[in-house]
């Protein structure tokens, strides 16, 4: 790599990072102190952030320089930097560690709150709570000279204090490290640069990618001297962070580590796991010890991790998987999501699955507590489970066998992941039958005004239902009953069949969340009654044809039940709503034919959906998309007002009493048809005395 080139990537690596750079030729790694001030310096750089998350712009300056220790506390003079709050700060400290010898060392940290040390790159010891904690656990051998280090540390509120000690095996002393062993900027070679800025630092750990690959030789697989997380899309295709020529035939999964615990943000870390006979199995019970599987920049809780690639399954026949997860996790095979586990272990199955390749990915979640991912198999319904090793799985997912990776061969135009030829064979959404995702098309201009996935020109063929997930607003009293806030993510999901945690879309938290379902339901070659079975934690309602049939929005978790009479080969509205208060997510509708009476009920399958979304005012245009442009008022829900169900006319949010709320609507559309109660096509004086005459409760 040039030395323009590296120029180029680390003023690049400054941005991405949220730092502050004066100019290259000042602050060559970006990390807001001029390198005249770093280079042979006594102290660390202190990057101070008003945040816990150390994101955003940092104020930053030089800490531990002159007599004392990294012993820093209000009571001996350590005072925060103007504009850094007393609660909710995060500090980073980076620079050289001096060893004026060599031995085994171990380290020890007393602080309030967090605490994380990292020494050449390498996390040696992570902690989310306060108080004092040895690590290694093992004396680790450290050789003279000066060695990379960066501590991290997070303040929530109390005392804000940290002490860092260290001790050699040969001494039962520790002593906390003195300010006059650290260096703010490394200049090994002593020719006036940062030794940061004389090579790569592609993944802004402020460690030389070269020390981290002489620490670590497997970062870098192809050994081209470039990290692997790093390579370019020509030598990692399929930006799995594995190069394209280290996968052939390799073992084990790809493992995307994020610093939050709903997949949102950047990809902080990745890794080859699970490529042992145990597969994937990490197991801590123990948290004395900190953090022991997850990779460098990722916090000992509150965090997830999306495990993908491919899955060799040896013969057809039913499998049953087991789960131990803490906290939430799930599986998916080709694009089904098989099962969630929440916090425990969960068993499922049978599941048919044919001889061959798949594709797979497991999700986890970790909030707080242990960290906790196994997966085990068998084939019979009982006996003892076997784990799932790693021998059956690929990193590389080539479904055609054809030695390229799907991803690179068929494209992701998506980006989620899963190659574009898996989705289109699983019945992934085509509908106007041109070989391509619809997704591709909308990307390239095909109209989705209502962002639902599906092509405005063909949705009434897509199998599925249209999935809107807001924030929830209200309590429980039936004056002020939950009811829809921030639309926080929208998807096509193709039936309602979720048990356990973790099937939210990324980004949306796991408590205080509705999700509403809308599209149409289209009924087979049979006419009679119907019955319709709900079951959710927490509440849920269902209208089809219009008619709010199931009413448990208020009950929280349970079965719902109702039958209505339908005709065949008819398509009716249907709309589901369910709101997730605290633990479990669970909603699931089962349904039974006129034919089935008496069976059991069955998840109604994605066939008898379509993600078609209301057109009330047939117009052909989708109602979300006419709320956008003011064409049709929105209730806050997507749902128009003229073509809600209430219980009675003037209950416009149908939370089944005639408020204020309700009045706001009505007058908001004056003159306009959005509160029309009367049929005339206009909001006026009659509308009024109708909404006035209803007042309070529905009747």
């Amino acid at each position: 790599m040039s030395r323009h080139c590296v120029n180029i990537l680390m003023v690049s690596v400054g941005l991405l990072t949220g730092l502050a750079p004066l100019t290259h030729a000042q602050d060559c790694n970006s990390d807001g102190i001029l390198d005249a001030q770093q280079i042979s310096t006594q102290g660390l750089v202190a990057q101070y952030f008003p945040n816990l998350t150390w994101s955003g712009t940092p104020v930053a300056r030089v800490d531990l320089g002159g007599a004392g220790s990294f012993d820093l506390n209000s009571a001996n003079g350590w005072t925060l930097p103007a504009g850094i709050p007393e609660d909710n700060f995060t500090v980073r400290w980076t620079g050289g560690l001096i060893f004026n010898q060599s031995g085994l060392f171990q380290f020890k940290v007393s602080h309030d709150d967090g605490c994380w040390f990292y020494l050449d790159g390498v996390l040696l010891g992570g902690f989310e709570s306060n108080g004092e904690h040895t690590f290694p656990a093992t004396p680790m051998q450290i050789n003279a000279g000066v060695h990379w280090l960066q501590v991290k540390f997070r303040e929530n509120t109390g005392a804000q204090n940290i002490r860092v000690s260290r001790k050699v095996s040969t001494t039962t002393t520790w002593s906390v490290i003195a300010n006059s062993n650290f260096v703010a900027g490394i200049d090994a070679n002593g020719n006036g640069v940062l030794d940061i800025c004389e090579g790569a630092d592609c993944n802004g750990t402020f460690v030389p990618d070269s020390v981290e690959i002489a620490q670590n030789p497997s970062l870098d697989c192809n050994a081209n001297l470039v990290l692997d997380q790093c390579e370019s899309a020509a030598i990692d295709c399929d930006q799995n962070g594995i190069p394209d020529s280290c996968e052939a035939g390799l073992a084990g999964l790809v493992g995307s580590y994020y610093a939050t615990d709903d997949f949102s943000g950047p990809v902080v870390a990745r890794r080859l796991d699970a490529n042992g006979p145990l597969g994937l199995d990490f197991n801590v019970t123990d948290q004395s010890g900190g953090n022991t599987w997850q990779p460098s920049d990722v916090p000992t809780d509150y965090f997830s991790v999306r495990w993908t690639g491919q899955l060799n399954i040896p013969v057809t026949g039913n499998y049953y998987f087991q789960m131990q997860s803490d906290d939430t996790a799930t599986m998916r095979v080709d694009t089904t999501l098989l099962f969630s586990s929440y916090t425990g272990s969960t068993e499922r199955g049978p599941f048919l699955l044919t001889a061959g390749v798949h594709l797979v990915q497991y999700d986890l979640r970790e909030f707080g507590g242990d960290q906790r991912m196994r997966v085990r198999v068998r084939m019979a319904e009982t006996g003892p489970w076997d784990a799932l090793p790693g021998s059956w799985y690929r990193t590389r997912v080539d479904l055609n066998s054809n030695g390229a990776s799907d991803l690179c061969e068929f494209g992701d135009c998506d980006d989620n992941k899963v190659p574009d030829n898996i989705q289109l064979a699983q019945g992934g959404p085509d509908c106007n039958g041109n070989g391509k995702l619809d997704a591709c098309d909308i990307a390239v201009g095909a109209p989705d005004c209502n962002g639902n996935g599906a092509i405005d020109t063909c949705e009434s063929t897509v199998n599925g239902l249209y999935g809107r997930y807001f924030t929830a607003i209200g309590g429980s009293d039936p004056a002020d009953p939950l009811r829809p806030g921030t639309l926080l993510s929208k998807r096509f999901d193709a039936k309602i069949d979720f048990n356990g945690g973790n099937w939210f879309p990324d980004g949306v938290p796991d408590n205080d969340v509705i999700a509403i379902w809308t599209g149409a339901l289209l009924t087979p070659n049979e006419s009679g009654v119907y019955e319709f079975h709900t079951d959710t934690d927490d509440g849920c309602r269902l209208y089809v044809d219009n008619a709010l049939i199931i009413d448990r929005w208020l009950g929280g978790q349970g079965t719902g039940f109702a039958t209505k009479t339908l005709q065949g080969q008819t398509t009716y509205s249907i709309r589901m709503e369910f709101h997730e208060g605290a633990g479990e997510q669970r909603a699931s509708l089962r349904w039974l034919l006129p034919s089935q009476q008496g069976g059991s009920p069955a998840i109604c399958p994605s066939s008898a959906l379509r993600v078609a979304t209301p057109d009330c005012n047939q117009n052909g245009q989708p109602d979300d998309c006419d709320i956008a442009n003011g064409t049709l008022p929105n209730p806050g829900d997507g749902i128009p007002i003229p073509c809600a169900t209430a219980p009675c006319p003037g209950d416009f949010n149908r939370d089944g009493v005639v408020t204020g709320t309700d009045l706001g609507v009505l007058l908001g559309a004056w003159g306009a048809s959005g509160g029309d109660l009367n049929g005339d096509g206009v909001t006026n004086g009659t509308d009024l005395g109708i909404l006035l005459g209803q007042w309070g409760t529905c009747n």
